[in-house]
């Protein structure tokens, strides 16, 4: 699929979600996530990942928020990791996607207009491993030179979403992981 049917098929999808109406919409199709579950063994093996392609849609005006992350684009150092990763930890054949929805609380304190950084608290549902948790994060929004920036930082405990981890591993795993999220969004223009 090329970047023009993704456009399309972005722009459509959230026609029918209820989220396009004119320019208050801003959105990312290269959001970064970090999740790194190092464990007390941190020396052995590198249980970080990136992935460089997450979903990240924004309405200014009701604060609504959604980000969605296909599980099998997170890029370990470790090929073997990334195997584990995917078959045994995530599942990502069974569960390809992780979603947030939610909203941004007070969003009206954050003026797009005007260069700055607006500290916001988001509350929504997460949806990880088949498993679906009322979650509050707290994140940054940055205004500079009309450019809109989000980055946030959060624990997410393995056990709450059905995560387990294998004994002989124990150590080399941590019980949570840190996610780590950030993109640059643009305005959403339905007029293409």
């Amino acid at each position: 699929m090329n970047t023009s049917h993704m456009y399309l098929l972005l722009t459509a999808l959230l026609s029918v979600s209820g989220l396009v109406q004119g320019q208050s919409k801003y959105y990312s199709k290269s959001g970064s996530v970090i999740f790194d579950a190092e464990g007390k063994l941190d020396d052995i093996e590198d249980i970080k990942a990136q992935n460089n392609s997450a979903f990240c849609v924004i309405d200014s005006n009701t604060g609504q928020m959604e980000w969605s992350v296909n599980i099998n684009k997170f890029v370990f150092r470790n090929s073997l990791m990334q195997k584990h990763f995917n078959e045994n930890y995530l599942e990502s054949e069974k569960y390809p996607k992780a979603t947030f929805k939610g909203k941004i609380n007070e969003i009206s304190k954050v003026d797009f207009t005007k260069d700055g950084t607006y500290p916001v608290n988001v509350a929504g549902m997460l949806s990880l491993h088949g498993v679906v948790k009322e979650s509050n994060f707290k994140g940054v929004i940055t205004i500079e030179k009309g450019k809109v920036r989000v980055n946030s930082s959060f624990e997410v405990l393995l056990k709450d979403y059905k995560i387990d981890i294998p004994t002989v591993v124990f150590l080399k795993v941590a019980e949570s992981a840190k996610v780590t999220v950030s993109t640059q969004l643009e305005i959403l223009n339905t007029n293409k």
